[in-house]
């Protein structure tokens, strides 16, 4: 719903014909860019309110019409108080993104939407404020209401009537003014960052503990989005059974889902090592696809296997598979404990590798008819069985079950995505669908025997930009990224430049996987 409002107001302004001066140009430039003080730990999608933001100052700078200069009357109208409440919400919610006790119905969404415009081009506002819970106990079922302790709207089970949908309406806007002039006030030092965000902001791990606890965080349905508070500068995420996995030089850390910190997990490494690749099975064992770099700067690859708890049982030499330097990219695991490979630089080439857990070659799986490719996705599908990424003649993307036993592939889905899709990185299986498939144009759904997958998150729409971006998928098919903005640069021994992300500027979001939710 937000990037509707967000896609409407840019329209808006396209229609009006706005030519923005210099001077504003670089105010609303300035917002977009803007980010909170050190004190702060934003939990929302706080570019996406900024931007609103931005374009509500546009409409109100610009716009000759009477309406604006209405709608700018109700803003400006909020006293200070109540700007400081709506900000203290957005900073303070133990739930990073807006949540509704229900779903919308179809109805409600196309009302809302017809709403939206009488309100911002006719002046349309609601009769009433919306209703502010203490507690969601407090909530008996009548008209709209909001928790704000974890950002939940509240809806009656009965279809909602306009004067409701206009208190949504009205509320968002006001909290996004709310936002775009808060930070306006604190960074002109005409107002001071709120006494309850600071004190917020220092409870924050014993609020995630509560979160931990919540149904919402185990939604498939659910979306977040925080800010990481851990110290590892992390390479890659990875999913495991019931938590998320981040790896970063010499070092893997574990973070419960919904969580914003990490704890250490291993770091008994003997050579300055990257972890390219990493699963956990059903059993809760750990298999690392491990790079060890060696003086001539050139990689030993394996792959360690720890249990549950991070105690070492087996690690696995590939030296006699390969011929020469390679990585490994791509690693799965089936109910069996037989480990999937996609390696570069191996002896014999095929579309993957299958070992046992003591490290013998069992299998090579191949295809004369298809290709894949080294980041293509592999995963396990709800039957239990391995698939990867294929790629026919043409190059169009596809995917297929593996038959280990006679190495070869099985049951082939060719050709589900628009032919230019670029990559399927990510495979996991759905919620309400067979899977859930992610790559560079967006989250795709598909159930077996359908001719084509549904993008239900083309990369337009998503939370953050793909470059650089660290991804995975939950069990629960959701997609989760891990937003990398800001770097630090430093020297090794030898006197090359390593890159390394700046903790405290990674943000977590989690997308829902289900085709039902959109």
């Amino acid at each position: 719903m937000n990037d509707q409002f967000e896609n409407k107001l840019l329209s808006m302004a396209s229609e009006e014909k706005m030519i923005l001066p210099k001077g504003l140009e670089n105010k609303v430039n300035y917002l977009l860019k803007q980010i909170p003080g050190e004190n702060l730990k934003p939990k929302m999608n706080l570019r996406k309110a900024l931007v609103l933001a931005a374009v509500l100052t546009m409409l109100f700078s610009i716009t000759a019409t009477a309406t604006a200069g209405i709608l700018k009357e109700r803003m400006e109208a909020m006293n200070h108080k109540e700007l400081e409440e709506y900000f203290v919400q957005i900073y303070t919610s133990r739930i990073p993104s807006d949540n509704y006790n229900r779903p919308f119905s179809e109805a409600e969404e196309k009302r809302i939407e017809e709403l939206e415009i009488s309100y911002l081009n006719q002046a349309h506002f609601p009769k009433k404020e919306l209703t502010m819970l203490r507690q969601t106990t407090d909530y008996k079922g009548r008209g709209v209401a909001f928790y704000k302790d974890t950002s939940t709207f509240f809806f009656p089970e009965r279809e909602m009537n306009d004067e409701e949908l206009l208190q949504i309406i009205d509320f968002r806007y006001k909290r996004d003014y709310s936002l775009q002039k808060m930070n306006e006030m604190i960074t002109a030092g005409e107002a001071e960052i709120p006494e309850k965000i600071l004190n917020e902001n220092e409870a924050v791990q014993e609020t995630n503990k509560d979160i931990l606890q919540s149904e919402v965080v185990y939604n498939p349905a659910e979306e977040l989005t925080f800010y990481y508070t851990g110290d590892l500068e992390i390479q890659m995420i990875a999913a495991g059974q019931n938590c998320i996995f981040l790896t970063g030089w010499n070092e893997v850390h574990k973070m419960e889902i919904g969580n914003s910190n990490s704890t250490l997990f291993y770091n008994d490494f003997d050579k300055k090592t990257r972890i390219t690749a990493l699963c956990q099975d059903k059993s809760m064992n750990v298999y690392m696809g491990l790079a060890e770099m060696k003086n001539d700067e050139t990689w030993d690859l394996s792959i360690l296997i720890l249990d549950g708890e991070g105690n070492y049982i087996n690690k696995i030499d590939l030296s006699p598979y390969r011929k020469s330097n390679g990585m490994i990219y791509r690693m799965a695991v089936d109910e069996n404990g037989y480990i999937y490979l996609r390696a570069s630089g191996m002896k014999e080439e095929s579309l993957l590798m299958v070992l046992d857990r003591d490290g013998n070659l069992i299998s090579q799986i191949k295809s004369e008819e298809y290709t894949t490719h080294m980041l293509g996705c592999l995963g396990l599908g709800k039957d239990g069985a391995v698939y990867t990424l294929i790629m026919d003649k043409d190059n169009r993307l596809g995917i297929a079950s593996v038959d280990m036993e006679n190495q070869c592939l099985k049951e082939i889905y060719s050709g589900i995505v628009p032919k230019g899709t670029i990559m399927l990185d990510i495979l996991s299986p759905g919620t309400d669908t067979d899977f859930v498939l992610w790559g560079y144009d967006g989250i795709f759904t598909y159930n077996l025997g359908e001719e084509s997958a549904v993008n239900i998150l083309p990369a337009w729409e998503a939370p953050c930009d793909y470059e650089g971006v660290c991804a995975l998928a939950l069990p629960d098919g959701r997609i989760v990224f891990a937003d990398r903005t800001e770097y630090r640069v430093e020297k090794n021994e030898k006197g090359k430049e390593e890159i390394f992300a700046i903790p405290d500027k990674i943000c977590f979001y989690y997308k829902s996987g289900m085709r039902g939710t959109k």
